[in-house]
This record gives structure tokens, C-alpha cells and sequence, in this order.
């Protein structure tokens, strides 16, 4: 059982890039590159001490749903949670093995209960839900703490608000924030780019030469607003932080890099929940960004 004790110092605030399934079985160099990293983020992780009693988890794949209106968020009661076989893409054909991948984990209605009423009493608008455990955060828990050294503690899971109001997501950290000295560990999961867009325009350049193009085009943009994002997390002051990301928004990449806003989010909710840190987001493992995706792991401190 994880430990009930509460922590002296608040605990960290983790942001990781989740990636697709293909994370699982794909071995390519680059892919293995971002397996160690989250592998290594999941040691981190269960090196606290004392033990979180939970996860706090906020993911790119579960933004609050149009049923409850405009900023309402939605937090996870469900016992005994299935995991969400969510893809983007159809597997049937040349993956079908990844609709059988499970991962054994524990939930916590009473600490989701318990979260709900916090968010409610900090003035977020939040309804009770029941749902799986999506692939933003299955995946790459299922490398982070696999089944032959498997996580420890509870899962707690709460939606991002829906919606392109940026400045809405920090003040969702801003109102976790304070949990953090209660014993949950914040992972917010979610990619630092993220453009399916970018990637489908270089598909379907029309000669290799316009695709070698195009690739470099699209790798410039992806790498200009990791370098910016960066930048802004590795703010120690949360006005300063929060300024720097919300900025973002206005770069000519910004769009480009995200063509929906989903997978920023998170992010920005880990951002809010940090504070102010004795110091700024440091980036973990080694940097893989490819033409429209950056796998970037940061942990606030």
C-alpha cells in the first residue's frame, strides 16, 4: 500500500510526450530514444519517498466534453477502469495485437471524489464522470512502470477544460496546485508538438523533391516552437512562466505546430500547478523532435 504520509516540500509536477501506440512495438531508433526517456522518468517517479498516494493525471485524450457546457471540467470516478483502446489510426489490419494490450492498474473513487470537491471549493465548475483510462496516459504508463515493476499508487484522472481558452488551463494547475502538498504527484501527458496536419502535408507533396522540402519545412517549425516552449517552462516565476507560454499562442509556428490545441493543454495545466519553482521546468532524457512531433519530458521542481 502507498504511503499515507504527507510530504514535507510540495511534490514535482511532471509534463511527458505520451506519443501513439506505435510507442509500444515500433523499434526504431528514435522510438527507443523516447522509450528510454519515459523509462527513466518512471525510475524518477518511484524513487520518491514518501510514496504519492495517487497520480494526479491530466491527458491530451480527455478534454471536459461539450455534454456539461463551456468550462465545466470533468474528474474520473469510475472503479475498476478498462483501458481505452482510443487510436487515432485503425490497427485491425496491420497491428491488431495492440487491441489486446491491458495494463494493470489501481484506481481511487474516493480520491477522485476527493479532488472533485477540491476543484469545486477553488471555484472550477467540475462534474463527476465515469470512463477508461485513455492512450495519453496508458501508453506510456505502460512503459513507465511496466507490468514486472508496476506502479504503486492509485490513478486519479481529470479532463482538461474543452476548448481554446489557454489561460483557463493555467489557472486549472493553479487550482491542483495545493494538492501537490497533500500527496499527489501532478503527470500531465501530453506533446510539445503535435500536428498531424504538418505531417500529412509532407505525404502528399508531390515528387520527392517536394517532400524533402516540405520535410525541412516542417522540421524547422517543429523545432523553432519546441525551442520557444523551452524557453517559456524553464521560467522560475509563475507570473513570468505563464506570460511566456501564453505568448505562444502568437508565433507563426504556433498553429502549425498545433492545428488543435488538445495536446498543449496539459502542459500548460502542469505549468500552473508549479508555481513558483525553486527552479524552472527542466527538460528530461534526450531531445527527440521529428517534422511535427516533439517527445519532450519536463519535470517541475
Amino acid at each position: 500500500m502507498p504511503s499515507a504520509v504527507t510530504p514535507d516540500r510540495p511534490l514535482p509536477v511532471y509534463f511527458i510526450g505520451h506519443a501513439g501506440v506505435g510507442l509500444l512495438f515500433n523499434e526504431s531508433p528514435q522510438n527507443r530514444i523516447v522509450q528510454d526517456n519515459l523509462r527513466a522518468v518512471g525510475e524518477e517517479i518511484r524513487a520518491i519517498s514518501p510514496r504519492p498516494k495517487a497520480i494526479l493525471t491530466f491527458s491530451g485524450h480527455f478534454e471536459a466534453g461539450e455534454i456539461h457546457g463551456p468550462g465545466v471540467i470533468e474528474v474520473n470516478v469510475k472503479k475498476e477502469t478498462y483501458i481505452m483502446h482510443d487510436f487515432v489510426n485503425d490497427f485491425h489490419d496491420s497491428a491488431p495485437f495492440v487491441y489486446e494490450y491491458d495494463w494493470p492498474h489501481r484506481d481511487a473513487p474516493e480520491l477522485a471524489t476527493e479532488v472533485w470537491r477540491h476543484l469545486t471549493k477553488s471555484g472550477i465548475k467540475a462534474k463527476r464522470v465515469e470512463r477508461g483510462i485513455d492512450h495519453g496516459v496508458w501508453v506510456p504508463f505502460k512503459l513507465m512502470f511496466p507490468p514486472e515493476d508496476p506502479l504503486d499508487v492509485p490513478v486519479v484522472q481529470v479532463s482538461t477544460f474543452y476548448g481554446y481558452d489557454l489561460e483557463s488551463q493555467i489557472r486549472l494547475g493553479e487550482a491542483v496546485a495545493s494538492l501537490r502538498n497533500e500527496g499527489f504527484l501532478i503527470v500531465a501527458s501530453g506533446m510539445a508538438v503535435h500536428s498531424f496536419a504538418s505531417i500529412a502535408s509532407i505525404r502528399s507533396a508531390p515528387s520527392e523533391e517536394a517532400r524533402d522540402l516540405a520535410r525541412r519545412e516542417v522540421q524547422r517549425e517543429s523545432r523553432a516552437f519546441d525551442t520557444h516552449l523551452r524557453e517559456a517552462v524553464a521560467k522560475r516565476g509563475a507570473a513570468e512562466r505563464k506570460d511566456a507560454l501564453l505568448k505562444l499562442a502568437s508565433l507563426p509556428e504556433f498553429r502549425r505546430s498545433h492545428p488543435t490545441v488538445e495536446h498543449f493543454t496539459p502542459l500548460l495545466v502542469a505549468a500552473g500547478a508549479a508555481g513558483d519553482a525553486l527552479e524552472g521546468g527542466v527538460p528530461l532524457g534526450t531531445d527527440v523532435v521529428e517534422p511535427g512531433m516533439s517527445y519532450l519530458n519536463v519535470r517541475f521542481t
